[in-house]
C-alpha cells in the first residue's frame, strides 16, 4: 500500500471513529429508545445534528474507503479498520465515561497485535 493510500485509509478510519462518537452523542441527547418507539421518535432522531454529523462522517469515510479498496488488497485494507476498535474503546471511556475494565484492555491489545501481524505478513 502506497503512503498516499495509507494516509487516505487512516483518514477514512479517523472519520469513521468521529462518526461513532457523534452518533453516540446524538443517542445520548434523548432517552433510551425502545424498538417499538422508533416510529414515534423518528423525527427526534432525524433532526438531531449529532446524528447528521455522524452519518455525514460515515459517508465521507465510506467514499475514502472505496478509493482505498480500488488500490489496495482487501486482505490488508479490511483488517486495518480494526484499529478503530482501539480508539472507540478508549474514546468511549474518555468522552462518555464508559467503563474500561482490564479484560477489555487485554482485548484491545490483542486487536492491536492482530493488526500488526496481518499488515506485516509476507
Amino acid at each position: 500500500m502506497s503512503p498516499a493510500i495509507l494516509a487516505l485509509h487512516i483518514t477514512a478510519i479517523l472519520l469513521s471513529i468521529g462518526g461513532q462518537f457523534l452518533l453516540k452523542a446524538g443517542a445520548l441527547s434523548f432517552r433510551a429508545i425502545a424498538l417499538g418507539d422508533l416510529a414515534d421518535k423518528f423525527w427526534v432522531i432525524v433532526l438531531n445534528p449529532f446524528i447528521w454529523g455522524g452519518l455525514s462522517l460515515y459517508g465521507i469515510s465510506a467514499a475514502g474507503y472505496i478509493v482505498v479498496l480500488s488500490r489496495a488488497p482487501l486482505s490488508i485494507a479490511a483488517p486495518l479498520i480494526s484499529v478503530s476498535y482501539i480508539f472507540t474503546v478508549v474514546g468511549g471511556a474518555f468522552f462518555f465515561g464508559e467503563p474500561l475494565p482490564p479484560l477489555r484492555l487485554v482485548g484491545v491489545f490483542l486487536i492491536m497485535m492482530g493488526v500488526v501481524l496481518v499488515v506485516n505478513a509476507k
